[in-house]
This record gives C-alpha cells, sequence and structure tokens, in this order.
C-alpha cells in the first residue's frame, strides 16, 4: 500500500509539473504576494495539462527562506493547488478538498510559481487566491512567560531556558492536528499527549534552573499546520504540595506532583474501617495502588473519568499508597488525593477466619472481603464461598503471591478452592466474579 501511494504521488508531481510548464508556455504568471488576494477564473480558452486534462492559471510569487505562507481558493472552482520553484513541486494541497488550501513554509530564498488548478478536466469558473503570512517560529531560546504561534510540518525542537526553580505549565495547542509535546534536559525526559483538553498537550513539572529542549511533535509523528506553545509559571501556595512520603490525613484532600515516577505517601487506620482512597487529575490517567497488613489493592478507572479509587475495608495499620499513571509513565502533571474512613457495614465480611469455622456474611457491592488464616498443620485443604445471589469468587494468597484462585467449581456459581498448603499464613479474599454485586454468602476453611 506504501508504494502504491508513492507511485502516485511521483504521477501528480510529474502531471503537476508538466501541466504549470504547459501553461507557463502559453501565459506569464501573474504576480502575487503576501497578503493580497487575487481574482480569477479557469475557461477553455487556459492552457490544458495534456496528461489528465486539466487546466490552469499560475502566479509567481517571491518567499524568503523559513517564510510561512498560506494559500487559500475561494469561489466556484473547485480548485487544486500546486507550488514549483524551478520547475520542480515544493507541495500540492491535499487531494478532494471542499475548499483547497495550501501551508508551506518556504525552503529557500527564491522566486516561486503557484499553480491553481481545477481538480479535474471538468472544473471551470471563477476563483479568488489569497496568500496569508503564517507566523513562525524564529529559533529563538523561550522563557517563563513566553507564548509563540508557529506552524510546522515535522517535529520542532526549541530551547527553553529556566531561570528560577519552581513548578511551570507548558501547553501546546493545535486546532489542524494531534499535538504531542515533549520536555528533555536536566536528567528529566517527559511527554504528554492529550492533558490540555481535546487533542492538546499539557506538560506541568518542577523545572530546576537550567537549559531544556521542548520537541513540538503530532501524535505519531503527523504534524501539519499551526499550534500555539506557552510556558507559564505556575502559583502553587508555599507548602501546599504533598511531599513524598508523607501521611495522608482522613477527610482532607492534598495536591501532588507526577513526574515520570510514582509518588508514595502513608495513611492510618486506627480500627477496622470501610476506607474510601481516590486519586483525582485532569493532567494524567490515575493508577493508585494500596499496600499492607496483607493488603494489595491496585485501581486504574473506577473514579469518575480516568480518575482511580479504592474502596475496601481495612484492619488497623499503617498502610502504603502508590500514585502514579495507568497512561504514558513520561508523563507528567498534578493530581489530588484523599482517603475517607466510614463504619464497617453491618454484616459485612472480612477479619480473621478459623481453620474449620463457617462464617455468615454480606459482600457490599464494588467490595472484596479479605479473611486472615493461620494454618498451623501443613496439609490439603479446601476454601469454599457459598451463595443463592453472588457470582463468587475466591483468591488465596500468601503475601504477595497468589496460591490459587476459583470461580465456579463448588458447583453453580459457587467458588471452591482445594489446594495443599505449607504451615503459614494466608489471606482468603471473597467477591464477585462478574463486577459490583451484594449479598450473603457463606464461606469455610477446612482441612481435608
Amino acid at each position: 500500500m506504501g508504494i502504491q501511494k508513492g507511485l502516485m504521488a511521483v504521477a501528480l508531481a510529474a502531471c503537476l509539473a508538466a501541466g504549470a510548464a504547459n501553461t507557463a508556455s502559453a501565459q506569464a504568471p501573474a504576480a502575487l504576494t503576501v497578503g493580497q488576494q487575487v481574482r480569477g477564473e479557469i475557461t477553455s480558452a487556459d492552457a490544458v495539462n495534456h496528461r489528465d486534462g486539466t487546466r490552469s492559471k499560475l502566479y509567481r510569487i517571491d518567499l524568503q527562506e523559513g517564510q510561512g505562507v498560506n494559500f487559500s481558493v475561494e469561489g466556484a472552482l473547485r480548485a487544486h493547488l500546486a507550488l514549483f520553484r524551478d520547475g520542480d513541486l515544493v507541495r500540492s494541497s491535499p487531494e478532494g478538498q471542499e475548499r483547497a488550501s495550501l501551508t508551506v513554509r518556504a525552503p529557500s530564498t527564491a522566486r516561486y510559481t503557484l499553480a491553481v488548478s481545477g481538480q479535474d478536466a471538468s472544473s471551470y469558473g471563477p476563483f479568488t487566491v489569497k496568500a496569508t503570512a503564517l507566523e513562525v517560529y524564529d529559533g529563538s531560546t523561550l522563557r517563563a512567560g513566553a507564548s509563540i504561534t508557529d506552524w510546522a510540518d515535522s517535529a520542532r525542537r526549541i530551547p527553553l531556558q529556566i531561570e528560577q526553580a519552581g513548578l511551570y505549565a507548558i501547553r501546546m495547542a493545535s486546532d489542524e492536528f494531534d499535538t504531542l509535546l515533549k520536555l528533555e534536559g536536566n536528567g528529566l525526559s517527559l511527554e504528554n499527549d492529550d492533558a490540555g483538553g481535546s487533542s492538546n498537550s499539557l506538560i506541568t513539572a518542577r523545572l530546576e534552573p537550567g537549559r531544556y529542549t521542548l520537541v513540538a511533535d503530532g501524535y505519531g509523528g503527523n504534524i501539519d499546520g499551526q499550534y500555539s506553545l506557552t510556558v507559564e509559571e505556575r502559583t502553587v501556595p508555599e507548602g501546599s504540595l504533598l511531599a513524598e512520603g508523607s501521611a495522608l490525613v482522613a477527610g482532607r484532600q492534598g495536591s501532588a506532583l507526577y513526574q515520570g515516577r510514582a509518588q508514595t505517601f502513608r495513611i492510618e487506620v486506627p480500627s477496622r474501617q470501610l476506607v474510601t482512597l481516590q486519586m483525582r487529575s485532569d493532567e494524567i490517567d490515575s493508577y493508585l495502588r494500596l499496600n499492607g497488613q496483607g493488603v494489595s489493592l491496585s485501581d486504574d478507572d473506577s473514579g469518575d473519568g480516568l480518575n482511580a479509587r479504592i474502596t475496601a475495608i481495612l484492619e488497623p495499620g499503617s498502610y502504603t499508597v502508590e500514585a502514579s499513571t495507568a497512561g504514558n509513565a513520561s508523563t507528567a502533571g498534578l493530581f489530588t488525593l484523599d482517603y475517607t474512613l466510614a463504619p464497617v457495614p453491618q454484616g459485612a465480611g472480612g477479619g480473621s477466619l478459623t481453620v474449620g469455622e463457617a462464617r455468615d456474611a454480606h459482600l457490599v457491592e464494588g467490595l472484596t472481603d479479605r479473611y486472615t488464616v493461620d494454618v498451623r498443620r501443613a496439609g490439603d485443604y479446601i476454601v469454599e464461598m457459598t451463595s443463592g445471589e453472588i457470582d463468587s469468587y475466591l483468591r488465596l494468597k500468601r503475601g504477595d503471591e497468589e496460591v490459587a484462585s476459583d470461580d465456579d467449581s463448588g458447583g453453580s456459581l459457587n467458588a471452591r478452592i482445594e489446594q495443599n498448603l505449607p504451615a503459614g499464613t494466608y489471606v482468603v479474599e471473597a467477591s464477585s466474579a462478574v463486577g459490583p454485586q451484594s449479598g450473603p454468602y457463606r464461606i469455610v476453611i477446612r482441612r481435608r
């Protein structure tokens, strides 16, 4: 497919070049300057490109190296645009445009020829062609507070100088392509695609004084059009960002910064409680991990949108919270964390479970009940979870290792694990196999 498209492009260039040459022999190109619009009309009197039968009007325009110009055509004519230099095709408008438009950045200082042609041999009619100057980046070093508008058809490397340490927001926006922004330097390598809203990019990062490089690109390397780039220092009240490793306060929201690596914090659970932990961000795809007291939980999108939420019944003790991203690990952005404590719902399961003991409990919707079991003698054991309302699911873990799991081995929708176990402490997790469900169940572990 790629070879076929390449051959078609070559054929198109040859066709347009021939058409320009044929027309040039019949008429002298009219003058066109940047900022000007000129009226014309394609008629049967215009010279024919004998390769495809289209007819053209030509315009000469002088451009400086690096100068950005947009050529556009309005009117009844179904037009196609092509720009030539010394008979060689520089760039042409995409096929099938409703209103022909061509954006170029002049590769050198020279006199160019613009061909306004019909899209096919039957395309005639009046038109107005306009040449509009584009703002293009001049290559200078950006600093905090800078804002530029640029046009590019390939990735642009832009130097950035930071004079003082601080939190900075760097935004890249375009209405013409899906942006991708990268920040490199001083040990950082960050990038972002869509955190700026829609298909725009945003990197929020703590930067030390020094020189950095911004790479303005398009998603998948597809960049072709106008974009804006701004660098702003974000005002953050002193001490308002959570320090890594610090303790979160129940019921109080705190802000923190993800910058290419996970951030860790602590929570304290004073007694057996229903805990809800949330991570929210408009800038990164939130991802949470919660570890401690034999618990190892993680979540990506259980909150609103791309936010993360973990709800669990936890035993008293200290837990570690790890906040990161489910998306590109090299991204950066602000997020918030908070957790709440609530009484355990009446009849909820979890806690300790003794070998030979059967427990009746109620599974709270969206939760996983965790039971700690001390196996004092090695041997064969059976763990069962039965319910008339829940599609039962069991996991048996020892530390961070999952020993076994089961969905329906107990018959019907009941779960059953048969396993030879060495002596030790285990965790039995009881939940639903089909997402959030609630209802009564019975759980038992016994020696076979």
